[in-house]
């Protein structure tokens, strides 16, 4: 298979995986923004633990402080940072306007990261990133209105702001990475990303304890009630599914696309997002609505096209 064609499936897939994500925490009623936050990494640092004592009892890979260190970071702005400032978003604005913000990293990423990189004219980033832009406006006009009031509006644009900046650099960074390493496998990558995110959801959870104004309610979720029944389905399929499967792909897609390619292939987040709202929604999209995806579709197909193919990149 085309090793384009192959990070681009790889890349789908992990957008998928991510899409879940503006859905899922709508359905955990009753569970609140951290508790849903730890209950997805507990789970994704969980698996990540036992994927690589595995490893490491049949391989035993040694990696430097400075690796450790940048798992953590990584782990840090992604999971914590990111993932906390979008449920914060959704909360304070509504889904559609949440989307379309978040739907601008693939414009931002590429343009960081082709200015870092210089793999392209960046008068190739233009038109794609116009196209893109345009159809998220026209998938978001009929829904902006909904939101609640100026201060919601405005706490969830901060929130909104945040987490765009946290994925935007996550994206660049840890493809560098992972370009810059080729000692680190990817399958490994993502179970050190996974054990770094253990720590802090341990620390996070115990210093949350001891500050009675945040404490969270362990003791709603010891009967076997509905809400724990959606909170531990939803943190399960969070934490394999959006955590680990996503990340596993996506470091598969970083290493056999162009980094301001990868970027802007991360537009299928924001529109699988969309499609699951739809689904959960039971509803169809507006002629509007489509012919703003298919802006999108038509932004990536011409990115790709006009991607050179000539980097040779690692497994």
């Amino acid at each position: 298979m085309d090793r384009m064609l192959r990070g681009i499936l790889f890349g789908l897939g992990a957008c998928a995986a991510w899409g879940l994500t503006f859905v899922i925490p709508g359905l955990m009623t009753g569970a609140s923004p951290i508790e849903i936050t730890i209950g997805r990494y507990f789970i994704f640092g969980l698996i990540s633990s036992f994927i690589f004592l595995k490893e490491f009892l049949r391989h035993k890979p040694t990696y430097s402080w400075r690796i450790w260190a940048k798992a953590f970071q990584l782990s840090i702005v992604s999971t914590l940072i990111y993932y906390v400032s979008l449920i914060f978003a959704l909360r304070y604005s509504s889904p559609p306007l949440t989307a379309m913000i978040q739907g601008i990293s693939p414009v931002v990423i590429a343009f960081y990261a082709n200015w870092k990189t210089k793999e392209v004219s960046f008068k190739h980033l233009m038109l794609p990133s116009l196209l893109i832009t345009i159809g998220l406006v026209i998938i978001n006009i009929p829904y902006l209105e909904e939101t609640p009031s100026l201060t919601s509006y405005s706490i969830g644009l901060l929130f909104n702001l945040s987490a765009l900046s946290a994925w935007s650099w996550f994206v660049f960074a840890n493809s560098k990475f992972l370009n810059d390493h080729p000692d680190v496998k990817s399958n490994n990558w993502v179970n050190l990303i996974g054990l770094m995110t253990m720590i802090w959801v341990i620390a996070l959870s115990a210093i949350l304890l001891s500050i009675s104004d945040f404490r969270i309610e362990f003791t709603k979720y010891l009967a076997f009630t509905d809400l724990l029944w959606k909170f531990l389905v939803g943190s399960l399929v969070l934490g394999v599914i959006s955590s680990w499967l996503a990340i596993f792909l996506w470091n598969k897609a970083s290493l056999n696309l162009p980094v301001s390619l990868a970027g802007q292939l991360t537009i299928f987040q924001t529109i699988f997002g969309v499609t699951f709202i739809y689904i959960v929604n039971q509803s169809f999209p507006s002629l509007l609505e489509g012919f703003g995806i298919i802006l999108m579709f038509l932004a990536i197909a011409y990115a790709i096209k006009s991607t050179p193919t000539k980097k040779i990149l690692r497994d």
